[in-house]
């Protein structure tokens, strides 16, 4: 499929940049004492979904979001797998990833794989934290910058 052939863009609004750190207390406190930042408790995510999203095997990680200055910015520790060469692969040589919300997460993926990106993860339904409800999945530009899309429940 070629760009041309692609869905029509679905409406989509700029939603975080998240970055992984290898000790996410650090983080906040730099980002909230340093920067201004307000952090929301620390998360975890557990089970199975997580792994599927992000397209590495096995993830647990602890997460946080810090809000400020207009927008907001996302912290992951990963708990499991502690092999540094896979989460390296899962980020491809980069350690953040831009977050975008839609109403078409599946046009917007195709569209993606049309432009030249593609899968990291597999499109699931999120079932627990503060994004519990929503579909995503993370892709990858041409590059190997991770685009994380979740949609909105319908209704």
């Amino acid at each position: 499929m070629s760009l041309t052939d692609a869905p029509a863009l679905p409406t989509m609004i700029f939603d975080h940049t998240g970055f992984i750190t290898p000790d996410i207390e650090v983080s906040v406190r730099f980002w909230e004492d340093v920067l201004g930042f307000e952090a929301q408790p620390i998360g975890e995510r557990r089970k199975s979904w997580i792994g599927q999203f992000m397209g590495v095997p096995d993830a647990q990680v602890r997460l946080v979001h810090l809000y400020g200055h207009g927008t907001h910015i996302e912290f992951i520790a990963f708990d499991s797998p502690n092999d540094i060469p896979v989460i390296a692969r899962a980020s491809q040589g980069n350690v953040a990833h831009i977050c975008l919300r839609t109403d078409g997460v599946e046009a917007l993926r195709q569209r993606i794989l049309a432009g030249g990106g593609s899968e990291q993860g597999t499109l699931v339904a999120i079932d627990e934290g503060i994004a519990k409800g929503l579909r995503g999945l993370y892709m990858k530009d041409p590059n190997g910058i991770l685009i994380e899309i979740v949609e909105l429940p319908k209704g």
